[in-house]
């Protein structure tokens, strides 16, 4: 939160994704301080990629209208890492 308020000037467009390994909602609630919000469709779940059923990856924006995100699934994704990627499609 603190790198963003520093680099990215009040009201630009800005996304942060990852791996939050937040089990609840802390994550959000901080960084809806900074106007940045998540896809709010279904749950994309992503973890562990083998198997998922809990989604620990996020991809939060701030300027950007989140239109659509997924997991894609398969043998190659589960064999890269233990979480599946999130692509995310955006509206500005």
């Amino acid at each position: 939160r603190r790198y963003i308020q520093r680099e990215i000037p009040a009201g630009a467009p800005v996304v942060v994704a990852g791996d939050f390994n937040d089990w609840g909602s802390r994550v959000q609630r901080v960084l809806a301080q900074d106007a940045l919000h998540g896809f709010e469709g279904p749950r994309t779940y992503t973890y562990p990629s083998r198997l998922p059923v809990v989604q620990l990856d996020h991809i939060y924006a701030r300027g950007l209208r989140p239109i659509g995100l997924m997991a894609p699934r398969g043998r190659v994704w589960h064999r890269m890492s233990d979480h599946l990627p999130l692509i995310a499609e955006f509206r500005m």
